[in-house]
């Protein structure tokens, strides 16, 4: 039977750390699925090739060869073999994969949305030709009402001027 409340609980395993010490290799895109110990890196690999090469050179200078000349240059050592997260993984098939059928509907449900406000911003669907045609009319009407309006303001304004013309000849 298990301990009765809340504090008396077993506690077992405490969780797996499969990668605690690794970080991921980063190219410029993003991860490419390779992984490097934590302390080891193009540094770490140089410096330890710098190491190598002391040595040899330390242990070659007392040897009976003297006449035989050793190629050494100066550049760095290739790098290090990538460790590839999954060697078996090919990537030709990753590209070919299934889509399920509602992934599949979605992505043609939002093509389709996609096409329709393409059309729709280039007034080629029934909804834009009518809002256009509604847009027109309400133009006209404001049109209208603007002439309207300036007609009605010069005759205020010549009525006006021919008030104050009359009062300046009763004076």
């Amino acid at each position: 039977m298990a301990p009765r409340g809340k504090s008396k609980k077993p506690s077992r395993g405490g969780g797996k750390h499969f990668s605690r010490g690794l970080r991921p290799l980063e190219n410029g895109d993003g991860f490419d699925g390779v992984i490097v110990p934590e302390g080891e890196g193009e540094d770490a690999a140089a410096a330890s090739w710098r190491e190598r090469r002391s040595s040899i050179d330390s242990s070659s200078e007392g040897s009976d060869n003297e006449g035989v000349q050793v190629d050494r240059s100066e550049s760095p050592p290739p790098p290090p073999p990538i460790a590839v997260g999954n060697p078996n993984r090919n990537p030709s098939t990753e590209s070919s994969t299934q889509l399920s059928r509602r992934e599949r509907e979605a992505m043609q449900a939002a093509a389709a949305k996609e096409r329709y406000w393409k059309l729709h911003a280039e007034g080629k669907t029934d909804q834009a030709k009518a809002d256009l045609a509604r847009l027109a009319i309400i133009r006209k009407e404001r049109e209208e009402k603007a002439r309207q309006r300036k007609v009605e303001q010069d005759a205020k304004a010549a009525e006006q001027a021919a008030r104050v013309q009359a009062q300046g000849r009763r004076k």
